[in-house]
């Protein structure tokens, strides 16, 4: 028998669903909702078979719910994946039947965010152009500053390290409990170098991912060694391990906040060797599956978590006051979705000035409240030289801890946020 309320349950979620998670309507071969609850399944024939991978009834929502908050994410998976079609065991439901209730210090005028976790995400790992240009985010070129000629040498590795430095001494300064996935500015989520990584651990994860993708024709070229250059390596054997890196230290963490931090360009200005006249900021929440993208089981667990649970939600909150500081901080636009074509072709705007629900890695792997930040783009014609000045002070004669005022001001930008949001849970 369906629970009291499943009708307005039903037409909640699949509202939720319509709004920010199947952005072409081409999810349908994967889930079904009814009355009683909804049902994930691994592809469309499974579908017809009536053998759901995952499935919640809505008189389980609760239990899964203190479940995703309490359990380890590997955890909560494989006990998803052990559950299947069947109810939850009587033990576990008394287990899970309370949600987990923290303690924490309660913030002070003095320490405004006192008992908040928060995790910051320093994207890319260049600390140098040299490393930049393995990662193909750097910039490389000459522009014209009144009558200088300037050269213009910007790695976002850099950026993003210096900018979220300087956040964490800030929030922690205000309270906050600080989590870096990145330590150093040279280190990579494994807290080692690019460089020591590939001498301790390369052969292994290559081992590690053909042996989960043995067909993948990239992977078996560079085992054989017909595929050896830098750019390949790192695209096909490092990021994606290391992404999962960054966000299993998040996880782990359990943060109130996870801040993930980026720089833009304009996308159709590559190989980004002059400057652009373009110029937005944007952040981006979870979101936006597309088809093909629920092709394995860890995409469709998050899948349903981000369905059932209020990350996104909560995390819209946070994305919409950091935009709205970038534009006030940074006097930079606020991107719309046909100012570029990524924006436009994968994302679904999620009903605030600036933010848009992406189905990236980090805002689907990392749970909890995220929001991932593109501010400003760094080949802007303007924009490149601001980078590229070095300042000891910032404009109000404090000693900058980045060294560069416009990276004082997207830190500041972010702490402002974080400071609205934080107070908007009070």
């Amino acid at each position: 028998m369906p629970i009291y309320g499943a009708d307005s349950m039903m037409r909640h979620y699949t509202a939720k669903m319509k709004r920010y998670i199947d952005r072409d309507s081409c999810l349908n071969n994967f889930y079904s909702m009814d009355i009683y609850g909804i049902s994930v399944f691994a592809d469309s024939v499974s579908k017809k078979n009536g053998n759901p991978e995952y499935k919640i009834n809505w008189s389980e929502l609760s239990i899964y719910k203190n479940m995703m908050n309490s359990l380890p994410r590997d955890e909560a998976k494989q006990e998803m994946l052990r559950k299947g079609n069947k109810p939850f065991l009587p033990m576990f439901i008394k287990q899970h039947s309370l949600p987990i209730e923290y303690l924490k210090p309660r913030p002070t005028p003095q320490l405004p965010l006192k008992g908040i976790r928060i995790a910051i995400d320093p994207g890319h790992i260049a600390s140098d152009t040299a490393m930049g240009r393995i990662e193909d985010k750097y910039l490389l070129f000459k522009t014209v500053s009144g009558k200088d000629s300037i050269v213009i040498s910007i790695a976002e590795g850099i950026l993003t390290w210096k900018t979220a430095n300087a956040l964490a001494i800030v929030l922690r300064s205000e309270g906050a409990e600080v989590l870096m996935t990145r330590k150093k500015p040279d280190l990579t989520a494994f807290g080692k170098t690019y460089n020591q990584w590939k001498k301790d651990d390369f052969k292994r994860t290559l081992d590690s991912l053909l042996k989960t993708d043995p067909t993948n024709v990239k992977l078996k070229k560079i085992k054989s060694g017909k595929i050896h250059d830098e750019n390949s390596i790192f695209r096909y054997v490092f990021r994606d391990s290391e992404l999962r890196k960054r966000a299993e230290l998040i996880n782990e963490f359990k943060p109130d906040l996870s801040v993930i931090i980026h720089f833009n360009v304009d996308e159709k200005n590559k190989p980004w060797d002059h400057a652009s006249p373009k110029n937005y900021c944007m952040t981006f929440i979870p979101g936006s599956f597309q088809k093909n993208e629920l092709t394995d089981s860890e995409k469709r667990f998050d899948f349903l978590r981000l369905l059932l649970l209020d990350d996104i939600e909560n995390s819209l909150v946070i994305a919409g006051l950091t935009a709205l500081e970038f534009k006030s901080e940074l006097e930079v636009p606020l991107a719309k979705l046909p100012d570029a074509t990524y924006l436009n072709d994968h994302c679904i705007d999620a009903g605030l000035p600036g933010v848009f629900c992406r189905n990236l890695s980090l805002t689907r792997l990392i749970q909890g409240t995220v929001v991932f930040g593109e501010t400003l783009y760094q080949d802007n014609i303007n924009e490149c030289i601001a980078l590229n000045r070095k300042v000891p002070f910032t404009a109000e004669g404090k000693q900058s801890i980045t060294g560069n005022e416009r990276l004082d001001e997207v830190a500041e930008a972010y702490n402002k946020a974080i400071l609205l949001w934080a107070k908007s849970r009070q």
